[in-house]
């Protein structure tokens, strides 16, 4: 039996940079290798999910995300808490996209990893100009991918994503790995499975 840690793994980069994509390639590959599937946490579908129930909260929460806007920190905090409550164990491959999107999300997913005493965290860093995720973004059709919103997407990217991605690169029980994200989907998985296989 491998003496590995659990793989726990944070996918950032701007919107359309194809992270969702290797992500699900990824999580393929290790159930391949290890046999179990790790646990995949994405904020996007925390909140399709949180539309499509119709409450209160759902309206005002769908409202802001097709305006292109950030959803507010307790509302995403209390999706992937209550997540982590329910799916973690001690051997669970975790992969994450989506979040943190700002610093005070990074501070307490930080917390939250200290919690359950996972170290080596990786970062893979999906790096795409910010014209190829305007035209990604475009490009998929979905009923939010305004262009307007595009530019809003970009614009808090820069102003709040950013600074939560510097602030885990400097804490010592992340490790931080760049991929170069304007390549082909094979491309690209092949260099996330060399840069990872040490870690799976």
């Amino acid at each position: 039996m491998s003496d590995k840690k659990p793989l726990t793994m944070i996918a950032f980069g701007r919107s359309g940079c194809g992270k969702g994509t290797q992500l699900k390639l990824l999580s393929q590959k290790i159930n391949e290798i290890k046999g179990t599937k790790p646990e995949s946490f994405a904020t996007g579908d925390f909140f399709r999910n949180l539309f499509s129930n119709g409450t209160y909260t759902a309206k005002i929460a769908e409202d802001l995300t097709n305006n292109g806007q950030l959803q507010p920190l307790f509302l995403t905090v209390s999706m992937w808490g209550q997540a982590f409550i329910e799916k973690l164990n001690e051997n669970t491959d975790i992969l994450i996209d989506g979040f943190p999107r700002r610093i005070e999300e990074a501070m307490i997913l930080a917390d939250a990893f200290s919690f359950y005493n996972r170290q080596n965290i990786i970062i893979l860093d999906f790096i795409v100009s910010r014209e190829s995720s305007k035209s990604r973004m475009l490009k998929r059709g979905r009923p939010d991918d305004t262009n307007e919103n595009a530019v809003t997407r970009l614009d808090w990217y820069e102003k709040y994503v950013a600074p939560a991605l510097l602030y885990l690169k400097e804490n010592p029980d992340f490790i931080y790995i760049p991929v170069d994200g304007e390549r082909t989907i094979e491309d690209i998985h092949i260099d996330v499975m060399d840069k990872l296989i040490s870690y799976i």
